[in-house]
């Protein structure tokens, strides 16, 4: 096995009922292959079908290496790819590093390797451009949903304009039909950050609840626990507040609150509070609820 230079990921997988959320990784973009400047394919027209799954967006027909179909989550929260660690083992995906992994309860080495050709139905990137995976432990992703093999990630959707409505259940690449009020997204570490009256947020399609990296007063909140890559993590629940978006207010029903050090931004919002987002890489911008 050949190792790189250890790179520190901090990830926070939840995996607790309809949970699934991500802290994207702090490593340079260019360490783990993310281009700066999405190489977006606009002219791609296609449509498929999601299944929303503990409200989740889940595809079918992922190839790697031209082997599949298998079923994938779609993350926009999670600048890396993942795939179930048997599932590469089976497909013969090299270690070819290891990946520091941080979680609310710790550090654990994780191994990684390069996919040369990813494609989700006709919707591929390019041979050129290798695709990083990080080798997951099966359980989490089962927690979800047994036939979840892996997670697309930044580094597959950034070459891409899409639409993704979950009212629908349609993923739409190449969709040039939405209209309503672009939003610029700043990239963080290859994810998509956007202004809210809150802080700057992850738009984050791996989550169903608002998750605010901060300190809580806990007689304010209730305490449960969330199931993370390595261990049991405590977090706080409480009302969410409403929070606004370029103008427009939204109003999540549940918020979790929990202090990460150095989080790159203060919190995760839902990419299904709305019933669709259209995200242009060409442009830099996402509309949410387009049409409205």
């Amino acid at each position: 096995m050949t190792t790189s230079t250890l790179l520190r990921q901090i990830t926070l997988a939840t995996f607790a009922l309809t949970a699934c959320t991500r802290i994207c990784s702090a490593a340079s973009p260019a360490d783990l292959s993310v281009p700066s400047v999405p190489a977006a394919q606009p002219s791609l027209k296609l449509d498929i079908k999601l299944d929303m799954i503990a409200g989740l967006p889940v595809v079918d027909d992922v190839y790697l290496n031209g082997q599949g179909p298998y079923r994938f989550l779609l993350d926009t929260g999670s600048q890396t790819n993942q795939v179930d660690a048997s599932l590469a083992k089976k497909l013969g995906i090299a270690v070819t590093r290891q990946v520091e992994q941080a979680t609310p309860t710790g550090f654990t080495k994780v191994s990684a390797g390069t996919v040369h050709t990813v494609a989700l139905g006709a919707a591929s990137v390019a041979a050129t451009v290798d695709q990083d995976f990080i080798f997951l432990p099966g359980d989490g992703l089962h927690q979800l949903d047994p036939t979840i093999r892996g997670i697309l990630g930044q580094q597959f959707l950034s070459h891409f304009n899409y639409t993704l409505d979950f009212k629908h259940h349609r993923l739409t690449f190449g969709d040039d039909t939405a209209t309503g009020e672009a939003v610029k997204f700043r990239k963080v570490y290859g994810c998509m950050a956007v202004t809210t009256d809150l802080g700057e947020l992850l738009l984050d399609s791996g989550t169903q609840k608002l998750f605010l990296f901060a300190a809580t007063n806990p007689a304010s909140a209730s305490n449960s626990n969330v199931t993370t890559a390595n261990g049991r993590a405590a977090v706080s629940s409480k009302r969410a507040p409403s929070l606004s978006v370029a103008g427009k207010k939204y109003y999540p029903e549940e918020m979790l609150v929990r202090e990460v050090a150095e989080a790159p931004t203060v919190g995760l919002l839902p990419a299904t509070l709305f019933h669709a987002i259209h995200v242009s890489n060409t442009e830099g911008t996402i509309i949410l609820n387009p049409g409205e």
